[in-house]
Parts: C-alpha cells; structure tokens; sequence
C-alpha cells in the first residue's frame, strides 16, 4: 500500500494505492489519524489508486470518522475517486451514508469549502468578572472558525457584545456557574446562557441608573429575536443574530417562558 500526502486550500489529501486488505488496513488507519490529529480544515481521501478493497475492511474508513479525535468540531473527512468495484463495496457496507463519496478531488474540496447548516459549541464559565471577556473571545474564536468572518468581521462584532450582555447579566444577577452556547442553523445564529438562578429580568426603558436589565435592553437592540426559558434549576437566556440581514425597520424580540 503506498500512502501520499499533499495540502490544498487548507485540506491533506491522502491519495492510496494498491489494495485495502486485512494487512494494508491497519496502515490506512494509522496515517489517516495522523492526519486528523494536525486539525486541518479538511481530510480527502482519494481512492483513484485503490485497486480493490476487502469489505471486512470496508469500514476502516467510518472507524477513523467515528474516532475521538474527530470529535465535533470536526474537521471534515471526505472520500473522493473510487472505482466502479470499489465503490460497490463501500456502498454494501453503507460507508456513503456517513461520509460523502465524490467524484473528484475538486468536488471534494468545494465541499469541504461549504460550511455545514448546523453547528453548534458550547464553553462552561464561573461566574466571575473575567467571565465576559472569556466569552467575548470565545465567541470569536469560534466564529472565525466557521469562517462567519467573511466577508467582514461585523457578525463576529455583534455577537460579542450580545455574548457579552448575556453572560454579564448572568454574572451579575445569577452568581452561578453557567454555560454559553453558539448555535448556527442556517442563517441563524444562535446565542444562549444558562444559569442556576429562576429570577427573570426584563428589559428596562432607558434609564440612567436601572437595577437591572439594561444589558437586556441591547440585546433586544441588536438581535433579530430574544427569549428567556425557565427550568427547574433555573433559565435560559437567548437571542438569535440573522446573518443576512434585508434592509428594513429595526428586529422586534420575543419573550417567552
């Protein structure tokens, strides 16, 4: 089995040839977790010099998928290139059903290059004044590696100050530990803290020295909608940030238990 490495557009491609057997299998696994471990934007196998595969060999490749290391969020595992018989044993093992088969290596990386519809993080804060800027950064780390920074950064500006009101008022009014979710569905992202605490705030009209939810009132501002969902062991706090806003009046919010 010979086994080549090469990078494109951020992406290893992994180019195999020869057969995929009960000796040669173990070997495929080894450098394709290699691979994974370096945290590209991308793995595509190409299969183009496979020969032939063993179908008890057929899910080497779901198996390095499903590996810890690729745990979300992922980097993106794509197969490409398979010959006719090649590709018959992959589908009898339903190896397409969890991870595409393309054509090509150009198809490959255009897939690669689109973002997925769904993803979503999560980071645990104490409640502490550095909280904040913990989730400020955060939230840019992880948006920049959406790509949501294209093609500017005023998505990843919004979404910091509204991680930042919502952890803030969760700092200041909950005081207990809490977690920050992203969500990305679509064209929506979404924002959520969750506290320990049942007390609701609501926003208050503008005014120089409120006892609370001023932060809330700038999250109604900048959101497309807002909520708040209570649990038996406290809330959620959410927003939801449109990326593609049409130019029109400014967003109303919601708010619901």
């Amino acid at each position: 089995m010979e086994i080549g490495h090469s990078m494109r557009d951020g992406c290893i491609v992994v180019r195999l040839a020869g057969q995929i057997n009960l000796f040669t299998a173990s070997q495929v696994q080894r450098a394709l977790l290699k691979d994974l471990a370096e945290r590209p934007y991308g793995i595509i196998c190409d299969l183009t010099g496979v020969e032939s595969i063993d179908p008890v060999c057929a899910t080497v490749f779901s198996t390095v998928a499903n590996h810890p290391s690729t745990d979300w969020p992922a980097t993106s595992f794509l197969l490409c290139g398979a010959r006719s018989a090649v590709a018959e044993v992959l589908e009898r093992a339903v190896v397409p059903r969890f991870l595409p088969l393309c054509d090509t290596v150009e198809e490959a990386l255009d897939r690669v290059a689109a973002r997925p519809p769904h993803l979503r993080d999560e980071l645990s804060l104490a409640a502490t004044a550095t909280a904040p800027a913990a989730a400020r950064l955060y939230v840019r780390d992880v948006l920049r590696y959406w790509r949501l920074a294209l093609p500017g950064d005023e998505v990843i500006y919004v979404a910091e100050l509204l991680a930042d009101e919502l952890v803030t008022n969760a700092v200041v009014h909950a005081r207990t530990r809490l977690r920050l979710r992203l969500e990305l569905r679509g064209d929506l992202l979404h924002l959520a803290v969750r506290d320990g605490s049942s007390r609701l705030l609501r926003p208050v009209p503008d005014d120089p020295e409120p006892e609370g939810g001023l932060g809330l009132r700038l999250v109604e501002r900048l959101a497309t909608a807002w909520g708040v969902r209570r649990h038996p062991d406290g809330k959620t706090v959410w927003c939801s940030l449109r990326l593609w806003r049409q130019p029109g009046p400014p967003p109303g919010s919601a708010v619901g238990e």
